[in-house]
């Protein structure tokens, strides 16, 4: 009797094992049935979803097309599309005038990109801090030109469309430094085009994940401009040394750097404001006021005239010893200085002319705008 019970509870063991692993069997099939299920409604969401935006696409462009039959594809009125600022940049360069006409041509300079919220930048910037350089994609916001673009769009609006989109915006200026040729603006780098929006490589400084922040340096852009997009640099694609550009192009970079100096008040001054603890500005991002200063200097060895300035003051030929006299003076707003300088006559073998920084101003935060 004792063997025929302990037979039973062998038999009973076994028989309830089996039925666990049937039960545990059923469980699974049945999981990855409804995993199945879910991934075929997923797909075919999508793909309804895609077929959706496309016969969208196809009755705008046919309900929207010419007289002639000619949709959208062939014409400048097709669907815009938004695209949201990822953070907006706070440069050291405060006004249009001094801001470099390309990136890295003041390698010193920094820009620091401050990310919205709503991008996630803990998520978003993770892995970057492993790349050298980026290309940033952002907005020309402070183009002069935005009044006439804004009643081209008004016109268009009253007239239905008849009045051409990019009404009123030159399609031919003149590069950099080449003042007598005229060629497109998709041949240059005009902030002035039809979409203005700018490509610049930078330098990636520091990645700061938990502040959402991204300090980048060589980066030509004017203090709070919108950045559209970061992608990192891929020298080993996007490095081509056999490419080639026009003579013209070359010309406007062989002018060679004017030299910089400083005046005993403004070394004074520049001295002065750095001394104090705390600060009279904030240093940051710069880390030392060596780095500034630096950029300073390579920032004005550019001659950042603007093309008006340049005509009412040229440059007045090889000076005399002895004999200084500035032919023009002007500011440059950089960081949270003012410098105030002056240009030179070139002596033999200089480059066209001389600057002298003559001034070092400081934004006096007890008075709204004050510089002192």
């Amino acid at each position: 009797m004792l063997l025929q019970g302990r037979e039973v509870f062998f038999l009973g063991c076994a028989v309830l094992g089996a039925s666990l692993a049937l039960v545990e069997h059923r469980r699974r099939r049945r999981s990855e049935e409804d995993a199945a299920r879910s991934r075929k409604l997923r797909e075919e969401e999508r793909t309804g979803r895609i077929r959706a935006e496309q016969e969208l696409r196809q009755r705008e462009q046919h309900v929207l097309g010419g007289p002639d039959g000619v949709g959208l594809a062939l014409q400048a009125d097709q669907k815009p599309f938004l695209f949201h600022p990822i953070g907006t940049f706070q440069s050291c360069y405060r006004q249009r005038c001094g801001t470099p006409r390309q990136s890295n041509l003041v390698a010193g300079s920094l820009a620091v990109l401050r990310c919205v919220r709503d991008l996630n930048p803990k998520a978003a910037l993770e892995g970057l801090a492993g790349f050298s350089h980026v290309w940033v994609l952002y907005v020309f916001h402070d183009n002069t030109n935005m009044l006439k673009e804004s009643k081209t769009v008004s016109q268009r609006k009253q007239k239905q469309g008849r009045v051409p989109l990019w009404q009123g915006l030159c399609m031919k200026v003149a590069p950099p430094r080449c003042p007598e040729l005229r060629v497109g603006v998709m041949a240059c780098r005009t902030p002035h085009r039809p979409n203005p929006i700018g490509l610049s490589l930078a330098r990636v400084v520091e990645v700061d994940q938990e502040r959402g922040r991204l300090v980048l340096s060589g980066l030509d852009v004017l203090d709070g401009t919108p950045c559209l997009d970061i992608k990192p640099y891929l020298p080993s694609f996007e490095s081509l040394p056999a490419a080639w550009v026009p003579d013209w192009v070359q010309k406007s970079y062989d002018e060679p750097m004017m030299e910089v100096t400083w005046h005993q008040k403004a070394v004074i001054q520049f001295s002065e404001i750095f001394s104090t603890s705390p600060c009279s500005v904030p240093l940051w991002p710069f880390k030392s006021k060596e780095e500034l200063r630096t950029a300073i200097m390579d920032t004005l060895a550019l001659d950042i005239r603007s093309p008006l300035q340049k005509q009412r003051h040229p440059h007045p030929g090889q000076g005399k010893e002895g004999k200084d006299e500035p032919f023009f003076s002007g500011d440059l707003w950089f960081h949270e200085l003012r410098i105030l300088y002056s240009l030179l006559p070139a002596m033999a073998g200089e480059a066209p002319a001389r600057v002298c920084i003559d001034e070092v101003l400081h934004r006096d935060r007890n008075a709204r705008g004050g510089f002192r």
